[in-house]
């Protein structure tokens, strides 16, 4: 399987919010990269998906409406670049959108061993401050 089809296979399934699916996409030794300092950011650096996955519903099934759309990507061989584009709306009224650069390398089996994301974190860190803001669950991101 290309590392292009691999990619637009995974941001499908976020788009989907199909968060059962996810960790099947890595190789056991994958590393998913966030750009950033890790010392003023704690999300950025390197880390194991198994750390990054469990945030993801967290925040994702709080929208009322979610999608992560592919607005370009490339690939050849084992590496593939996608531009995205993240929506989410809802609850009341919350818009949310963020450009997102993501670079993928698959190895021979078809699994992603190292994912470089590059998220806007003005967006992030808005975001969370918007659900932090207007929490009345409890349930922090």
């Amino acid at each position: 399987m290309s590392a292009k089809s691999v990619a637009t296979s995974f941001i499908n399934s976020i788009s989907r919010r199909d968060f059962d699916q996810l960790p099947t996409y890595f190789s056991d030794d994958a590393i998913w990269w966030v750009n950033g300092n890790p010392s003023r950011n704690p999300h950025a650096g390197d880390s194991k998906p198994a750390n990054r996955l469990p945030m993801m519903p967290r925040v994702l099934s709080r929208f009322e409406k979610y999608s992560l759309d592919i607005v370009n990507i490339v690939g050849e061989s084992n590496k593939a670049i996608a531009e995205v584009k993240a929506q989410g709306a809802g609850p009341l009224d919350l818009v949310y959108t963020n450009h997102i650069m993501m670079s993928f390398e698959v190895n021979e089996e078809g699994k992603i061993k190292s994912l470089r994301e590059f998220p806007d974190f003005d967006e992030l860190k808005w975001l969370l401050q918007w659900f932090q803001d207007h929490d009345s669950s409890n349930n922090k991101a």
